[in-house]
């Protein structure tokens, strides 16, 4: 018995003793796996956050090269119609007069300035009808205040100011007013042969057989024009009113942003051609 109590008892001291080494090494290992658990949290989590502040990083980059991108893209623009202009007047004076004229008739119309920019009315932009002006022979001085009147009645009729333009200085070039001339502005609506019969003091279907007879000038056209579109015509200020509607607003905010970016295009030249 005793034999049997001693070995009953070593043998339960033994069980006892690898039971407590069992829960001890189990402790430890549950401990560990929290330990491990914790540790691989907090890494997952500041993997997670450099992740993030990589991507927050690259499109912060991205952000930044796009602003230069349309930088430098607004300034090249600029700078064509800059060239454009010295060249066709030979005088950098003069250029900056005309572009600084054109920049405010396009931020207080509904016109674009830019090459690339269309208008509400799905017209080219007052720079290429100002090229054409002077490739005509309108004078420096005069392009842009003739842009405004071609530009009240291309905005009162929705047609291209530079088919105006067209009009406008192909009748120049010539001198005079032919039929098929008098027909297109008439086919766009512009009512010319009725300004024509008031100076001739004539009935409108007078006016054609005194354009046959090359009795109508560019002077009496050009005069023409102008009754349209001064104050009281049937087109004076036409764009002036339609800038100030929501369309025209927004194109008004286009172009001051433009003219913005071109600024700080200006300023940072040096450092945009480097990049």
């Amino acid at each position: 018995m005793n034999n049997d109590k001693g070995r009953l008892n070593y043998g339960v001291g033994l069980d006892n003793s690898q039971l407590r080494v069992g829960v001890a090494e189990s402790r430890r290992l549950l401990q560990g796996i929290g330990q491990t658990a914790v540790d691989e949290g907090a890494r997952i989590d500041d993997s997670f956050k450099r992740i993030g502040r990589t991507v927050a990083g690259v499109f912060a980059v991205s952000q930044i090269k796009d602003f230069i991108t349309h930088v430098a893209t607004v300034r090249g623009e600029f700078q064509q119609l800059e060239i454009a202009f010295k060249t066709m007047l030979g005088s950098a004076g003069q250029a900056d007069v005309l572009m600084t004229q054109l920049v405010k008739t396009a931020a207080t119309t509904p016109f674009g300035l830019k090459t690339a920019a269309t208008t509400p009315f799905g017209v080219s932009d007052i720079s290429n009808a100002a090229r054409q002006l002077l490739a005509y022979g309108v004078a420096a001085n005069d392009v842009n205040s003739t842009l405004i009147r071609l530009g009240d009645i291309a905005a009162g009729l929705s047609i291209p100011i530079n088919d105006l333009a067209y009009l406008y200085g192909t009748t120049m070039v010539q001198g005079r007013l032919y039929t098929q001339d008098l027909n297109q502005f008439l086919g766009r609506g512009i009512p010319l042969m009725e300004e024509l019969a008031k100076q001739f003091g004539v009935a409108e279907n007078q006016v054609k057989q005194l354009v046959e007879d090359g009795k109508v000038g560019f002077p009496e056209v050009q005069k023409a024009i102008e009754n349209l579109t001064n104050e009281g015509g049937k087109f004076g200020g036409l764009m002036e009113a339609q800038s100030k509607t929501i369309t025209g607003q927004i194109s008004n905010i286009e172009d001051a942003i433009d003219t913005m970016f071109n600024a700080i295009g200006q300023s940072q030249e040096g450092v945009i051609n480097t990049s």
